[in-house]
């Protein structure tokens, strides 16, 4: 062992790059020019795409809406559930009332990726099932809460994020609205309990025509031509309409009553589906090591795959020098050339954390005052794609790994989004013998 010990740090030594320094300051001591700093680019870095097998998209006030289907990530299909609060449990008024309509509203904001040039196409369906949380506060992109396989109303539109057509109105089935307009006039509801007992959501579905993901936030509004009058401002709602008819020559009085989409009681049924796909077998139980998937590592969010990378041989730096101090270390991971497009991949920034061995998270990386987590943002904006790359500083990481008193050699998990914002974004990266875009990891030492 201690001869295979020293033939490490001479391979270590043999492939990195030394240049004299000038004087280093080492804790409260001075050194002189006679130390090396040495600059090391040949740690071996294992890579490999792992999946999670449940990933939380409750309480995101995201609605998450699409179906996109490609040879990279095979099948993904998301739905969105929620609950309804009605905003008052009683009519404006509840003689001479007639229901005139009941409208949902939904307001996309700048988030989407996949082909916004086609048709978009969605069903409204009530829900069967009480959106109700687990334990812990959670629903998961896995839940399996029921909904009817009878529609209430259906959208096709073509997508246009951050324009005045960004809006989308779904006129719901005359039968389902009034059926809420008369348990209403009823006098009997009394409370959301009380009305959820009846009606206990709806879930918007979409067609696997698609081949888009569209997100509409639920507190978002807009300002759109909702009527031939005036332009309202409108959230996400399901509006219903109705009027107090006319009695006597008396003039009619219109009404609205929102109910709104909550927040707390809605979730994201994300499927997947890699069958056919680059990713074909990745299972929970089955990560794939980038060396099977062409020198590649796979992100993407919502489906919680993420990117693991590995350091094997990192604590083979201790044998280089009696006394060291490492200056830096920076991992650079680049987009695979061909895979990129702004509609469909390379998310900034991306996220990275501290895994165990079964790939959980254990912690986030933050910066020096402790508090602040750090991201890796995108850089360059090259057009062929050769100079595209995400810079992660492993400084902390790589010190507290060649810590005497650490003995845990954790994993450096690679995630598209924040790990609480999973509603978005995937990317293909090469791993470190990935022909054109390898990742590279290089570090400084001081040696004395």
């Amino acid at each position: 062992m201690y001869k295979y010990v020293l033939l490490c740090a001479a391979i270590l030594l043999l492939f990195s790059c030394e240049r004299e320094s000038n004087t280093y300051e080492v804790g409260n001591s001075l050194m002189s020019a006679q130390s090396k700093v040495a600059m090391i680019d040949t740690l071996t870095l294992k890579m490999s795409t792992i999946m999670k097998d449940s990933v939380t998209t409750s309480g995101k006030s995201a609605i998450m809406i699409g179906h996109i289907k490609d040879h990279t990530f095979g099948t993904v299909t998301s739905a969105s559930l929620f609950q309804l609060n009605p905003e008052s449990y009683s009519l404006a008024a509840t003689t001479n009332v007639v229901f005139d309509s009941i409208v949902m509203y939904l307001t996309n904001n700048d988030f989407y990726y996949g082909d916004t040039l086609k048709t978009f196409k969605l069903d409204v369906h009530p829900m069967i099932d009480r959106i109700k949380l687990n334990d812990s506060g959670y629903l998961y992109n896995n839940s399996d809460l029921k909904y009817s396989s009878a529609s209430v109303g259906s959208a096709e539109f073509l997508p246009r994020p951050n324009t005045d057509s960004s809006f989308v109105k779904i006129k719901l089935d005359q039968s389902y609205g009034l059926s809420i307009f008369n348990l209403l006039k009823s006098k009997d509801v009394n409370s959301l309990e009380y009305f959820l007992n009846f009606y206990k959501g709806l879930a918007l579905v979409p067609s696997s025509d698609n081949n888009a993901m569209l997100r509409f936030g639920i507190s978002s509004s807009y300002e759109a031509q909702i009527s031939n009058v005036t332009k309202e401002k409108v959230s996400n709602v399901v509006r219903m309409y109705y009027h107090t008819a006319s009695v006597n020559g008396t003039e009619e009085v219109k009404y609205t009553l929102d109910l709104n989409p909550s927040s707390s009681y809605q979730y994201n049924k994300i499927k997947s589906d890699f069958a056919g796909s680059d990713l074909a077998g990745l299972t929970p139980s089955n990560p794939i090591e980038s060396k099977n998937l062409g020198n590649r590592a796979y992100l993407i969010a919502g489906i919680g795959v993420y990117t693991k990378v590995e350091i094997p041989y990192l604590k083979t730096l201790k044998n280089l020098y009696t006394n060291y101090k490492i200056i830096s270390a920076d991992l650079t991971l680049s987009p695979v050339a061909g895979y990129y497009s702004k509609s469909f991949y390379n998310p900034t920034p991306l996220y990275y954390y501290l895994g165990d061995k079964k790939n959980n998270i254990v912690s986030t990386f933050v910066e020096t005052d402790g508090s602040t987590e750090i991201t890796s943002s995108l850089t360059d904006s090259s057009e062929f794609q050769s100079n595209y790359g995400y810079n992660f500083s492993l400084l902390n990481y790589v010190n507290n790994i060649l810590s005497e008193s650490t003995t845990s050699n954790y994993n450096i998990l690679i995630y598209p989004s924040s790990y609480a914002d999973v509603l978005s974004g995937k990317a293909v990266i090469g791993d470190q013998k990935h022909a054109t875009n390898p990742a590279k990891l290089k570090l400084y030492i001081l040696g004395y």
